[in-house]
C-alpha cells in the first residue's frame, strides 16, 4: 500500500467495473488511478489517497482502496499549508504567522458584548477562514487572502488609533474580523471560487450583518448599542450602494474600516504588479486603482 496526497485533474467513465482519475503530484507529476465507481470525487479538489498497486491488461496501475478529502484530514495549520502549497497558489506570508496575529488581536477584545459575538461568529468560519481567498479575482484572490488581507488590516488599526486616538480599538479590530468572514459563505469554494447562490442573492455584507444579529439574540446581547455599531460596521465598509453596502459610514470606526480595507486592497494588488516589472517600466493598468498604470522607479533596485 502506498499513501499520497494528489489533486484531482479529471475524472472519466469507463467500461468496466472501475473509472479512472488523473491526479497531479506535488511535482505535478500526472498519474491515472483507477477508482470503485460508486466513489464520487470533485475536479480541482485535493485528497489523501491509499493505494494498491495492481497489474491492469498489462500495465502497472494504481487501485484505489481510500480517499480522504483534505478538508477532513486532521493536521497541523502549518503541515496543512504545505500540503496546499505544493497545489494551490497560497498567500505570500506563512500561514501559522498570520493565524498568530489573528489570534493577537482577538486577545485585545475584552469581555462583553463585542468580544462574544466576535468570538461565536469567528470560531464557526475559523477553518475556512484560513483558507478561503478575498475575492475571486482582483485583491487576495489566493488561498489564505482573507487571513492575509484581515491580519494586515489589523496591524494598520494600529496606526489608525494612535494618531486618531478616539476611535474606539475594540470596536475597529472587530468590524476587521467580520467585514469579510461571510465570504467565506458568498464563495463557493477556496480554490477555484465562484459565487453561491446565496453569494450572488444576498451577498457577504447582508449576510455578515444579518449573522451578528442572529449571534446576538442568542447570546443575550441583542438589545445593546454594540450589536448595532457591528451591524454597521459590517453594512457600511463598502462606503458605495453599487459596491454593496446599504449605508454609508456614520460612525468613526466604520469609516476607518472602510479606508483601512481600501488601502490594503489597493496596496495588495499594486505591490504584485510592481513585482512584475523591471525598474524603469509601468505596471499594466490595474482596474482596483481605475486602470491606472504605476511606475516602478529605480529607487525600487537599491
Amino acid at each position: 500500500m502506498k499513501q499520497f496526497y494528489a489533486k484531482i485533474d479529471s475524472y472519466n467513465l469507463t467500461t468496466y467495473d472501475t473509472n479512472t482519475i488523473s491526479v497531479f503530484l506535488k511535482d505535478n507529476t500526472r498519474l491515472t488511478l483507477r477508482i470503485d465507481e460508486t466513489i464520487d470525487v470533485n475536479e480541482g479538489d485535493v485528497y489523501l489517497f491509499t493505494v494498491e498497486e495492481i497489474v491492469f491488461k498489462e500495465r502497472d496501475q494504481y487501485l484505489v482502496k481510500e480517499l480522504k478529502h483534505l478538508n477532513d484530514v486532521t493536521l497541523p495549520l502549518k503541515e496543512r499549508e504545505s500540503i496546499m502549497s505544493d497545489f494551490y497558489a497560497f498567500a505570500p506570508r506563512d500561514i501559522e504567522n498570520i493565524k498568530k496575529t489573528i489570534d493577537s488581536y482577538l486577545e485585545k477584545l475584552q469581555d462583553g458584548p463585542i468580544r462574544t459575538i466576535t468570538m461565536k461568529l469567528f470560531e464557526a468560519h475559523e477553518q475556512n477562514f484560513y483558507l478561503y481567498p478575498a475575492a475571486t479575482r482582483f485583491h487576495h484572490a489566493y488561498i489564505g487572502g482573507i487571513a492575509h488581507h484581515t491580519a494586515t488590516m489589523l496591524k494598520l488599526s494600529d496606526s489608525f488609533v494612535k494618531t486618531y486616538p478616539f476611535l474606539n480599538h475594540e470596536l475597529l479590530i472587530a468590524g476587521i474580523l467580520l467585514h469579510d468572514l461571510f465570504k467565506t459563505v458568498e464563495l463557493s469554494n477556496y480554490h477555484a471560487p465562484e459565487y453561491t447562490t446565496e453569494g450572488r442573492l444576498i451577498g457577504h455584507i447582508s449576510m455578515g450583518s444579518e449573522a451578528i444579529a442572529t449571534a446576538a439574540r442568542e447570546t443575550g446581547f441583542y438589545d445593546t448599542e454594540e450589536r448595532m455599531l457591528l451591524q454597521h460596521m459590517v453594512l457600511t465598509h463598502h462606503y458605495y450602494g453599487n459596491f454593496g453596502s446599504p449605508k454609508k459610514p456614520n460612525v468613526p470606526e466604520a469609516l476607518a474600516l472602510h479606508h483601512i480595507d481600501n488601502i490594503d486592497s489597493k496596496f495588495a494588488v499594486l505591490g504584485e504588479a510592481l513585482d512584475e516589472v523591471k525598474p524603469g517600466e509601468f505596471t499594466p493598468p490595474l482596474a482596483v486603482i481605475d486602470r491606472e498604470r504605476f511606475y516602478k522607479s529605480k529607487l525600487n533596485d537599491k
